[in-house]
């Protein structure tokens, strides 16, 4: 599907809603940086504009940027967000939490539009305060690492748990495919790993629309499915570098954002292979150490996802138990957040487990999801072959943590996934360190 069929456009859908895919601009080509100053009048008639970058994605295309745009006139503040303490190597960068959306809010000079240029934690950074301040911003995107560019969530840490918030899509997303083409080969690996997920959290989301009636999108769901082959079926194709299959990754990430948009939810795009992710960058800032790439630690959750559904999907006849207690202790002093996520969504738990009694209603789901998840054999053969992240120890972990992470990532949202029906069916957590051992010691 080509972006300019859903971007900018509004539709009536076979769903029953009507949806209008934000943002209404997504420009890709060589000259991208002189185009940004068009792009920000677009979205306001003043000139004054922050870019935001970091340290790296400064030197990558934020110097260049700022130039361009004063060039064209416009009165520039540029805002390089500092690194974690620490600045690791491997997993060092700003962070998207509440402390550095502070330290950036507090730097802000006025200014009509704000201007990402970077990935993951600039462009959520920047949507969250663009957001909160009513202020339009537009990104510059420096890798295909994520799928967070034109969706209307952020994905922050608040008081050390993981959140999840609405906010409103960028006016404008804009790129070179050189420079995203260039991006270090663990970043396009990480938003490798972030849309393989698709097949796993559609699953998900299923389930929560066969057990409580959750509105649901097919078109949202095969959103990506024309671009698909074209990374997926040659995954070597990304870790060469290849132009076709970054551009294409770099597409199907941009649709999957508008999938989200579409459910008004993260639901098309994250599911509980999310949150084995989510729960190891929890577990991190509760001991104090840094944690990989989003992306990265999401395609081995995902492979672990998929493996947890073929033992769920084994079950023939369930017989659904009462799941054990959350363990909020665990979490040391987000544990007071992460129980209020328990008990959210315990109704739901309630009213799955008596709908798993049901055969007629197990046989139905069965069928569904066996047509719809992958195999996990598949996912690991794809993320091995285009040189991702799929095991513990690529994660800088050891099998011990990974299998913890799987066993509490069920109690961090109230979201009901793969993980809360493996509990009911008396799977996990006992399962966790086996699956771990199995798909990714």
């Amino acid at each position: 599907m080509e972006l300019d069929q859903v971007f900018g456009r509004t539709f009536a859908c076979a769903c029953g809603r009507t949806h209008a895919i934000a943002p209404q601009q997504v420009v890709i080509a060589d000259d991208a940086i002189a185009r940004l100053a068009e792009q920000l009048a677009s979205c306001t008639d003043g000139r004054r504009v922050a870019v935001i970058a970091d340290r790296r994605t400064l030197a990558v295309a934020g110097e260049s940027a700022a130039a361009a745009v004063a060039a064209a006139g416009w009165a520039v503040q540029v805002v390089c967000v500092p690194d974690r303490d620490g600045d690791d190597p491997l997993y060092g960068g700003p962070v998207c939490d509440d402390r550095t959306r502070s330290w950036l809010v507090d730097r802000l000079e006025p200014v009509d539009v704000l201007l990402a240029v970077g990935s993951g934690v600039i462009n959520d950074l920047t949507k969250w305060v663009a957001y909160d301040c009513s202020r339009p911003y537009v990104v510059f995107a420096t890798a295909a690492s994520m799928n967070g560019y034109t969706a209307a969530n952020v994905a922050p840490t608040i008081d050390g748990v993981k959140c999840l918030i609405r906010a409103r899509p960028p006016g404008a997303v804009v790129t070179a495919l050189p420079v995203i083409a260039s991006a270090p080969p663990r970043l396009t690996s990480a938003g490798f790993g972030d849309v393989l997920a698709k097949g796993v959290s559609n699953a998900d989301w299923y389930c929560n629309h066969q057990f409580f009636g959750d509105y649901h999108c097919e078109r949202a769901v095969g959103l990506i499915g024309e671009i698909e082959p074209r990374y997926r079926d040659r995954p070597e194709s990304i870790a060469d570098g290849d132009g076709d299959a970054i551009a294409a990754l770099f597409e199907a990430l941009l649709l999957t954002g508008a999938a989200m948009t579409m459910a008004e939810s993260s639901a098309p795009a994250s599911g509980g292979e999310h949150l084995i992710s989510h729960a190891l960058d929890m577990m991190a800032a509760r001991d104090g150490i840094a944690h990989d790439l989003h992306g990265r630690q999401v395609g081995v959750g995902t492979v672990l996802a998929a493996a947890l559904y073929e033992r769920v999907l084994a079950v023939e006849r369930p017989r659904p138990i009462d799941p054990p207690p959350c363990e909020s202790g665990f979490w040391g002093g987000q544990g007071p957040a992460v129980a209020r996520a328990c008990a959210a969504k315990a109704e739901r738990l309630e009213r799955a487990r008596t709908q798993l009694a049901d055969p007629a209603v197990w046989d139905a789901l069965r069928r569904r999801l066996a047509a719809q998840v992958p195999r996990a054999a598949n996912v690991q053969d794809r993320l091995r072959r285009a040189r991702a992240a799929v095991s513990a120890a690529d994660l800088g972990i050891d099998s011990a943590r990974l299998a913890t992470a799987l066993a509490h990532a069920h109690e961090i949202r109230p979201r009901f996934t793969v993980l809360d029906l493996a509990r009911l069916l008396g799977i996990l957590p006992d399962a966790a360190p086996q699956l771990v051992a199995q798909w990714a010691r």
